[in-house]
């Protein structure tokens, strides 16, 4: 079915090969360019060529701007971009990751030029220098694209002229070592206003990271290199007579080392042998990962944009799950046993036997493809995809001490448990093996536009149908049990958004309430496992005053777990350490992961309250405001902490031994009852630009009163610039010449800073402010963001009637603590005349978690959190003096990132003031801090 889907895809080109495109607006061609234009760089050299003026649509919304009549809560432009000192958009919407959360939980949606595409990997790779314009919208935006409204919207809006090709190394250590990390990268990029061509390469290695490497102190066990002796059973006193030697009751002694046959009196002198497996468990896995990624867009048959995408990506991982051990059942009367009694030798083991391993590998594909075209006055997209991913994993168990136990049951003399062993005595047991391959096919088509018109305005709608195929074909072999799944799912969807205008003071229409909008939508889905979903919303866009937006809505919706979520294999990793809310204490356990076939459907019900504030037209401040109220019935949810509530709710997924120490956690999803919470998330971004050193050598250029900035400079390929080199003035705009613009943006769109920006529109060359590498605007920024996140209320019924976990005061679902009842996120950022500096910053208030029991409570505190990330960055091409000397710097970014720059990690501690074992700062982050190198090359 998958294949059928994207066959699809195709077809209503075919049905729409005739249909004429919408009549143009009137344009005013721009102003010719100074004579500097498409001197350097990627894209400068390309208009240059090309030799088409970018046009200017009057009255009409700026190029690429999404459909609807919700203006942007941000806009960047080129130099906003360039500020933030990243190579791809995927690192600028990772920047960007304050201003495009979402109170709701969604990820950003993400559009380019104002349209759909087949998936963010069309774009994601992209560098920076191709921008036009960047928009943020509030998360109703995201129902005229057919996308639920729990996801705010990026719009990228591109150049309508680039290319390059731009190479990438990067190394990253931790200051505190154990940890060496590579990466590089190469792109070739081509775009012609509808036509686009991307390819991107990349590989990275990361050795691993031992808990050694990080001062972890492991847990106490009884197993040691040279052996312990333990009573029968592996607890209890060893042997009245030993203890008549020692004084007291013992319970554990070490093996004498170098005696092959020690008596009981070596054994009474031997203090235990304690295993110190740290430097044979890793934190961070070895990893190598490879990846390419291929996009190519061109129109087809008139008026019809066509796009097609093709990812590939292969991952291989190992981490160390420390030394394999095993308990050796001496018996009494066995010649090597000095005991009156049957004991257990417990022997770790190195050498010759290999640490614990468990292997990873991971291979992922993708291919999309999107559609975008007119029929009249209506705009439909068509996007089809398919992915693929395959995994397998490999987990050593441990030894297989059986055939070794019977020989000492049997008195072998070749059987020694004091003595050497080697892996012919005690053989690996046989590995545990997962491998599962998902596949997902879809279909959606997109038609929005006007139906009729009211007194207020158009009343328009959007009206999305799709199809989709998953499936999940999964086995694993865990302890000598094979089991396997196949889980398939079809679903058919189609969701219907309409927006009816109620007031326009333009229009004279409740002039009063100066521009209100209501939006209904609704959607179905019709899944072959869980039946008919549906979801309802409704809200309200409200403009009262000039700067001011406020906009309400409602939505209730029903979703079903995923594939993955109902058939992943089941997966067994013994030695993993978590904390015992219960008890108080690290365990040691095994854990069991993969799907849960009895998952049921949840459904829930979302009220938000949005606020956006620009109160100066002439300055870039804009204020955001945003309440959530949730309620989810049935959520799905990751089993990962070990409470008294939760063990005693599911008591099946928690298996503790005799002494009541936990060995087994399951932590496969399951179903809560209900999950409530309310949030109030606010901010503000401030964005202010600076004139540049070659702004005002351009100005005074211009005014006559100094010399070319570009005189001497050659732009790629050794041609002399036209009329630059020889000294001319660029010559003076005529009158009715309509304005120069930065990069073909038409009208400011509100919210966002004025197109062309400062400089009159000059394009100097790239790298130098201009169109080429680090084109755009040629000024600097500064840029200051803070938003707060206030939580009102957020619990967990764990069943009907039966007890409900605050996480606010308390209570916990996973091993990181309760929910912070504050979050602040900060950023802050320098950039002008090629050099910049950003810092971030992430806070958190302190949780608290109830452990223990309600006879005996065990309180465990986790501290407040303040972390701090530095970049450094020099675009080395906008330092003329520089290239002027050493052309081949032009291009050349050179950047430097300190991540957690006060190398803070967060403190827990329990009631008494100690930091339990689990809660180590090499646990909680490995890493610390990082310095990171990358330098970057764009060609042209």
């Amino acid at each position: 079915m998958a294949a059928m889907l994207m066959g699809a895809v195709a077809w209503p080109a075919m049905a729409t090969a005739q249909t004429a495109p919408a009549t143009p607006s009137t344009t005013t061609p721009a102003a010719q360019s100074d004579p500097q234009e498409g001197a350097d760089g990627a894209g400068g050299a390309d208009e240059a060529a090309d030799g088409e003026a970018d046009i200017v649509v009057t009255g009409a919304r700026p190029r690429g701007s999404v459909i609807g009549d919700i203006p942007p809560d941000q806009t960047l432009s080129p130099a906003d971009v360039r500020s933030y000192g990243v190579s791809s958009i995927a690192d600028l919407l990772t920047e960007l990751t304050p201003q495009t959360t979402s109170g709701r939980g969604g990820a950003p949606v993400v559009l380019l030029n104002g349209k759909r595409i087949s998936g963010f990997q069309e774009i994601r790779d992209l560098p920076t220098e191709a921008i036009s314009r960047v928009e943020i919208l509030p998360e109703e935006v995201a129902l005229k694209y057919g996308y639920s409204a729990d996801q705010k919207v990026v719009n990228f809006v591109l150049r309508n002229r680039f290319r390059s090709t731009v190479v990438e190394a990067t190394g990253r250590v931790p200051t505190q070592g154990g940890q060496v990390f590579g990466e590089g990268e190469v792109d070739l990029v081509q775009i012609r206003r509808d036509k686009r061509f991307s390819l991107h390469t990349e590989y990275q290695e990361s050795s691993a990271l031992t808990e050694a490497e990080r001062g972890i102190t492991a847990p106490q066990t009884n197993f040691g290199l040279s052996g312990n002796v333990l009573g029968a059973g592996g607890r209890g006193e060893i042997d009245p007579a030993l203890s008549a030697l020692t004084g007291t009751a013992t319970t554990i002694v070490g093996v004498p080392a170098g005696v092959a046959d020690p008596t009981l009196a070596q054994f009474a002198g031997t203090p235990a042998d304690l295993l110190d497996a740290t430097r044979f468990r890793t934190l961070q896995g070895a990893q190598r990962q490879f990846g390419t990624n291929v996009t190519y867009a061109q129109p087809i048959f008139g008026n019809i944009s066509a796009s097609i995408n093709a990812q590939v990506q292969t991952t291989q991982s190992t981490s160390l799950q420390g030394l394999p051990t095993a308990q050796l059942a001496l018996p009494s009367g066995n010649p090597f046993s000095p005991f009156g009694t049957d004991v257990v030798v417990a022997r770790g083991f190195d050498g010759d036997f290999s640490p614990l391993r468990q292997r990873n590998n991971a291979l992922t594909g993708r291919l999309g493809a999107a559609l975008n075209g007119e029929l009249g006055r209506w705009r439909w997209t068509l996007t089809g995809a398919y992915d693929r991913s395959e995994s397998r994993v490999a987990t050593d168990t441990g030894l297989d001490a059986g055939d070794f136990n019977t020989r000492l049951a049997a008195g072998d003399p070749g059987a020694n448990p004091f003595g050497p062993l080697t892996p012919v005595d005690l053989p690996l047991a046989a590995r545990n093996f997962a491998r599962s391959t998902a596949q997902t096919g879809s279909v959606d088509a997109l038609l929005n536009g006007r139906l009729f018109s009211l007194p207020a305005g158009d009343v328009s709608t959007s009206i999305k149908v799709g199809a989709d195929t998953n499936s999940v074909d999964s086995r694993s072999f865990r302890f000598g049990e094979l089991r396997s799944a196949d889980i398939s799912r079809d679903t058919v969807n189609g969701q219907v958004n309409l927006d009816l205008p109620i007031a326009s003071r333009t229009r004279g229409v409740l002039s009063p309430l100066r521009q209100l909008s209501l939006n209904l939508n609704a959607g179905v889905n019709e899944v072959s496992d869980f039946g008919t979903l549906t979801t309802i919303g409704y809200g309200a866009n409200w403009s009262p005053i000039e700067g001011l937006r406020l906009i309400a809505n409602v939505t209730d919706a029903d979703s079903a777990p995923s594939p993955t979520q109902l058939g992943n294999p089941q997966i067994t990793t013994p030695n993993v350490r978590v904390f015992d809310y219960v008890r108080g204490e690290t365990a040691t356990v095994t854990t069991i992961g993969g799907g849960n076939p009895l998952l049921r459907a949840s459904n829930r019900h979302v009220e938000r309250l949005g606020l956006t504030l620009k109160p100066w037209s002439q300055t870039d401040l804009n204020l955001t405001a945003s309440f959530v109220n949730s309620r989810t019935d049935d959520p799905v949810i990751d089993l990962t902490a070990v409470t008294a509530e939760i063990a005693a709710a599911f008591p099946d997924r928690f298996l503790r031994d005799e002494t009541g120490a936990l060995v087994r956690l399951d932590t496969r999803p399951i179903n809560f009852a209900r999950t409530e919470r309310s949030e109030l998330r606010w901010g503000f971004n401030f964005s202010k630009p600076i004139k540049s050193q070659i702004q005002r050598q351009i100005e005074a250029y211009r005014a006559g009163q100094g010399p070319n900035p570009f005189e001497g400079l050659r732009p790629p390929g050794g041609e002399r610039r036209r009329g630059g080199a020889d000294g001319d003035r660029p010559r003076t705009p005529r009158e009715g010449d309509a304005p120069a613009r930065g990069d073909g943006d038409g009208p400011r769109a509100e919210g966002g800073p004025p197109p062309g920006g400062p400089g009159g529109g000059f394009r100097g060359p790239g790298g130098f402010g201009g169109r080429g590498p680090g084109g755009g605007q040629g000024g600097g920024r500064i840029q200051f963001a803070l938003y707060h996140t206030v939580a009102f209320k957020d619990r967990r019924v764990l069943a009907d009637g039966g007890p409900v976990l605050d996480l606010l005061d308390g209570g916990a679902i996973g091993n990181g603590g309760g929910s912070p009842r504050h979050q602040v996120e900060l950023q802050a950022g320098y950039s002008n005349n090629g050099l910049g500096a950003r810092l971030s910053g992430n806070w958190q208030s302190t949780t608290r978690v109830n452990g223990g029991t309600a006879e005996a409570p065990e309180a465990l505190t986790f501290g407040s959190l303040a972390t701090a990330n530095l970049r450094l960055f020099a675009d080395l091409g906008q330092r003329l003096d520089l290239v002027r000397e050493r052309p081949w710097l032009r291009g050349v970014r050179v950047s430097l990132y300190v991540n957690n720059l006060f190398n803070q990690r967060q403190e827990v501690r329990d009631a008494t003031g100690v930091v339990p074992n689990r809660y180590q700062p090499g646990y909680l982050d490995p890493l610390g801090r990082t310095v990171r190198l990358s330098v970057r090359k764009l060609f042209s």
